[in-house]
């Protein structure tokens, strides 16, 4: 009887080591999972995004120029990852990801001197803002803008008018991952080989729209001499519009020059046939993930966290979810 018990009383307690031995295997497990997850939050704007870290909603916020900036400044907060650099080390892509891009019409693409002044002009833009940094708002909320733009921000927008030579490369690698595409055809980019020196027109007026925030520092010099500059005789007329409007002037053929996210300007002239060429980018990532801590974060320390992000199926999204997978983490 004793042994009987004996050998019950062993077979009971292995039960109890096994039971106790996949439990701990479970929570293992489960921990390991928890560690590599990172919950992503979508918001319509940067503001959304801080208003939700200064609550404690999320623990971090991907969050644009001139806001970043902005938000050190008014909220105390500090920025703790630029996801550009992160983005670069994550897939080698020197260029980095291209934000807003100048896409424009068709019969303009078949005219090369106007795209050789432009682009002059869009160059000449850079040095301009870098000179005038401290009037860039008063300037451009003279032609619509409703941003603030603190000097420091300027620089920090990484504005240019980087040709298609020098960033085709990682404008194609983005947008093929992206718009699920194996490649990307030509036909999205200006080709000056298919243009014409064209005949300078005398005073007509062309309209170029650009969504408010960072890209439009890139037309301030347009803005500053609209008076005189002409651009192979023709005067440009800037409209700063709200960022969730500026596809309805690309997708309607009414913007003359449209400044768009790259993905969704590439997207129209790909996949709906707008009849528009792409020329250059002009903002390359302003993307920075703000805190409430100073202490700068490697993509490792956002295991476990909430991410606040602008821009679902855009852009952020893109780099954001790129940078977090190429480091192992996965997104809940």
């Amino acid at each position: 009887m004793k042994t009987t018990f004996t050998k019950i009383a062993s077979i009971a307690l292995v039960v109890l080591l096994a039971a106790a031995m996949c439990f701990v295997l479970v929570a293992c497990g489960n921990k390991d999972t928890a560690d590599n997850s990172v919950t992503v939050v979508y918001y319509s704007d940067g503001a959304e995004v801080l208003t939700a870290l200064e609550a404690g909603a999320i623990d971090y916020g991907v969050v644009p120029e001139p806001a970043a900036t902005a938000s050190t400044n008014k909220n105390g907060f500090y920025t703790v990852m630029d996801l550009q650099s992160a983005y670069i080390t994550a897939t080698g892509r020197e260029s980095g990801y291209p934000m807003a891009s100048t896409f424009i019409s068709g019969e303009l693409a078949s005219n090369s001197t106007f795209v050789t002044e432009l682009l002059a002009a869009l160059e000449a833009n850079v040095t301009y803002i870098a000179e005038n940094a401290s009037g860039m708002t008063k300037l451009l909320q003279s032609a619509g803008s409703t941003s603030t733009f603190a000097p420091a921000s300027v620089t920090k927008c990484n504005i240019g008018a980087y040709r298609i030579a020098d960033v085709k490369s990682d404008v194609n690698y983005m947008l093929a991952d992206m718009l699920g595409l194996e490649s990307i055809s030509d036909s999205l980019y200006y080709d000056e080989s298919k243009a014409s020196a064209g005949t300078s027109t005398d005073g007509a007026t062309l309209n170029l729209y650009v969504p408010d925030g960072a890209p439009a520092l890139a037309v301030a010099y347009l803005i500053e001499n609209s008076d005189t500059l002409t651009i192979a005789g023709y005067k440009i007329s800037v409209h700063i519009v709200q960022a969730g409007a500026i596809a309805s002037y690309m997708a309607q053929g009414t913007g003359d020059i449209v400044m768009m996210p790259t993905n969704a300007g590439a997207n129209l002239i790909l996949n709906k046939n707008a009849n528009y060429k792409f020329v250059c980018t002009n903002t390359k990532g302003m993307l920075y993930i703000k805190g409430k801590s100073d202490e700068m974060l490697s993509v490792a320390d956002l295991a476990g966290k909430k991410i606040g992000c602008i821009g679902q199926g855009a852009v952020p999204q893109y780099a954001l979810e790129t940078v977090l997978k190429a480091n192992g983490l996965t997104i809940a």
